[in-house]
């Protein structure tokens, strides 16, 4: 059986709020992991080599594949995806595959919406890669696909969706994502603070926390981490392999497990291994001396999902911090030499003209240059959705539609008045002492 695994070209007639990163397809990569010692396969990240929906579809012909796995939202994009991806849906239109695969956030929570827009024929919903595997294997043994868990399928136009698959409790358990059928050289780091060549990892999946705009459907219920071993094992086979030089953790949280992390610098530095890296971390989880170990054991950058500096957004959001926290953290990675990346939303649920004062005077104050605020997105499968829905009765809501509602749940200016306001507070906040 040959197959032909497609890391697509994501993109939609309307420009999403989100860019789609060049970053490892590590969940497809994964997938090759687990099927290339029975199968021939052939990998194509189109979005690292930036081509075009019609060169893409030319060559997934050209090979004439058995099935086509592709994805809807890489793994760095999982818990806010792309909502336009009307290239996906082309590419598998038009290359008529009979048995084509889709995983990824969009078939997971709204699997009736895919099938509504293509011609897919199978769904996988939640992590993909054991699905996957076991549903390549029923299609080549031709057995009854009514026993995969965790896909979706059409018989004559009746959707079926198949009991959900149990997370994968064992990480340790996958081999190492297939990077040697990935074009290496081409990956990279929103910033220079990482340089290539350049690698993305997973040592956890899923987190303990709920807040209302985090899209977990990929990863639900249960944080999940792998040895600290593995993960040092896979660190140096990218650094021998590959000559990586640095490694940005995609966990959504990597500092949870405080032990962890700590065994994997004490495992970086017993075994030189010589790699700038950085993760996303709560702003709750760091202390001093957590920081100051991964500082030594070649951490240069933490990101932080600070979402607002006032405490009742972040009470609104169900984010389990509070301002000082947040502070601190700050402090903890200037007094270490951290760079600190913060995230956060501007037209929260709450907010208003003295909550975004609040924001913008607390960046001026901490002197952050590295700050990204956006409109929260509705996704489904999220409360923030169920909000919206609460607040907007009778209205259909699709991935066609959601961001046309970015910025506007529970709040009290429209997002264009929240944008002059931010800008009036960015300009008035240059007079402000700190």
């Amino acid at each position: 059986m040959k197959i032909f695994i497609l890391n697509p070209p994501i993109y939609g007639k309307k420009k999403s709020l989100m860019n789609v990163r060049k970053r490892q397809p590590l969940s497809l990569a994964y997938i090759a992991s687990l099927l290339r010692e029975k199968y021939i396969i052939k990998f194509l990240d189109a979005n690292v080599l930036d081509m075009s929906i019609e060169h893409t579809i030319e060559v997934v012909k050209r090979n004439r594949p058995d099935v086509l796995i592709l994805t809807s939202t890489p793994v760095d994009r999982y818990e806010c995806p792309n909502s336009y991806i009307d290239s996906v849906f082309e590419i598998i239109n038009l290359t008529e595959i009979e048995n084509t695969v889709l995983i990824g956030s969009h078939g997971t929570v709204t699997p009736e919406w895919v099938f509504q827009k293509s011609n897919v024929k199978y769904i996988v919903r939640g992590e993909p890669e054991i699905v996957v595997f076991n549903l390549i294997n029923a299609l080549h043994n031709k057995a009854d696909i009514r026993n995969i868990k965790g896909i979706s399928f059409k018989v004559n136009n009746q959707i079926i969706h198949n009991e959900a698959s149990p997370r994968i409790e064992n990480l340790d358990s996958l081999p190492f994502p297939a990077y040697d059928l990935l074009p290496m050289d081409k990956y990279r780091y929103s910033f220079g603070d990482l340089p290539s060549p350049f690698s993305i990892m997973l040592t956890s999946r899923g987190c303990p926390f709920q807040c209302v705009f985090c899209l977990k459907a990929m990863f639900p219920e249960k944080y999940i981490t792998r040895s600290p071993r593995s993960v040092i094992e896979e660190a140096r086979y990218l650094i021998e392999e590959f000559n990586i030089k640095s490694i940005f953790f995609q966990d959504w949280e990597f500092t949870v497990d405080k032990n962890r992390v700590k065994e994997i610098c004490d495992l970086i530095l017993e075994n030189n291994l010589n790699f700038r890296w950085g993760c996303n971390a709560r702003a709750n989880d760091l202390s001093e001396e957590l920081v100051r170990k991964m500082k030594k054991a070649g951490c240069v950058r933490i990101n932080i999902g600070f979402e607002s500096a006032n405490q009742r957004i972040l009470d609104n959001l169900k984010k389990r911090i509070k301002v000082q926290d947040i502070v601190r953290a700050i402090e903890i990675c200037k007094n270490n030499g951290i760079i600190i990346g913060l995230y956060g939303f501007l037209n929260a649920p709450g907010e208003d003209r003295q909550t975004i004062k609040n924001t913008i005077n607390f960046l001026k104050k901490y002197n952050i240059k590295d700050v990204y605020l956006n409109f929260p997105i509705p996704y489904p499968g999220t409360d923030l959705f169920e909000y919206l829905k609460a607040q907007k009765k009778n209205k259909n809501f699709t991935w066609d539609n959601i961001e046309k509602y970015a910025g506007k749940v529970k709040v009290k200016y429209p997002p264009i008045s929240a944008k002059i306001l931010q800008q009036y507070y960015k300009f008035t906040s240059k007079f402000i002492s700190n």
